[in-house]
């Protein structure tokens, strides 16, 4: 196995109009504006993309090069080969909350100030309780589960990976198996 540790935005611009952006919360978003209040950022954008030379890997029809695709695992080395990631040898039903019990009662439209995801986060924390037992549940992108408004599940779970970095941003809950062995 060979696993890559590489910072957020590591193949993107490093920095933008003075703020950092590998490496940083901000490699999630949009990092080059490119409109007519930042004309200057069309040269910074157009170097990025060029970075990724895609003559190297695309022919004159902008098909991918034979040679490259030849490269990708067959039959039984391919990711979705493997029982425990194909959805189906080792499948196992999931406990799933009532979806009733996380409506949001609407009376008149603009009446309720509420937010899709937040509802949602809170919804999956239940489904992460409801399966913590049968461990077949998971959530991954613990960096960008606060900021997508999903942060009810960690009520339910933690973030595993990089622990000693990601502790400060959570470290209201233990470890648990569920994030670690699924």
């Amino acid at each position: 196995m060979i696993v890559l540790k590489s910072p957020k935005g590591w193949t993107g611009p490093k920095v933008v109009d003075g703020l950092q952006i590998e490496g940083t919360f901000r490699a999630h978003q949009v990092p080059i504006l490119v409109d007519s209040e930042h004309p200057d950022h069309v040269k910074q954008l157009e170097s990025w993309m060029k970075s990724y030379k895609a003559e190297e890997l695309f022919d004159e029809d902008g098909r991918f090069m034979p040679e490259l695709a030849e490269l990708a695992p067959k039959g039984d080395r391919r990711m979705g080969a493997n029982p425990h990631a194909n959805g189906g040898i080792l499948l196992r039903d999931l406990r799933m909350p009532d979806f009733h019990d996380h409506a949001v009662n609407v009376p008149s439209p603009g009446a309720v100030d509420g937010q899709d995801t937040l509802v949602l986060g809170k919804f999956l924390r239940d489904v992460v309780k409801l399966n913590q037992d049968q461990r077949n549940f998971r959530i991954f992108g613990p960096d960008e589960t606060i900021s997508n408004l999903l942060g009810a599940v960690f009520e339910a779970t933690n973030r595993q990976w990089t622990p000693g970095k990601l502790k400060m941003m959570n470290s209201s809950r233990p470890p648990d198996a569920c994030w670690t062995r699924c």
